[in-house]
């Protein structure tokens, strides 16, 4: 059983019990997010919707928000004693998959 979620632009193949970094949340440690599922597959089969599967979410516990390795941008150019250093820590956050809830679809009438 797994499922594609889309979260901050990027998609994720994840599954039950899995741990995957995506960028930053707006969420505290602890507390829990539903995200929005694009593909489900299960023992009735694979379905897939667009925007997302109607009535499914995927639960998931923050275990908090960590900065990622530095990246060093090193420009130089020869002959015109140029040379510029930058560093860069992107900062993510760690998402625990609980599971697959179930949503209230309406109709709209």
């Amino acid at each position: 059983m797994y499922a594609v979620v889309e979260v901050g632009g990027r998609q994720y193949r994840v599954s039950p019990g899995d741990e995957i970094y995506v960028e930053k949340l707006d969420a505290e440690a602890g507390s829990e997010v539903r995200l929005p599922t694009l593909l489900v597959s299960d023992e009735s089969g694979v379905t897939v919707g667009k925007p997302h599967v109607e009535g499914r979410e995927i639960t998931a516990h923050v275990l908090g928000n960590e900065k990622g390795d530095k990246l060093i941008v090193f420009k130089y150019l020869p002959k015109k004693r140029h040379r510029r250093k930058v560093g860069h820590r992107q900062t993510y956050t760690r998402l625990k998959i609980v599971g697959f809830a179930q949503t209230e679809v309406s109709n709209g009438t």
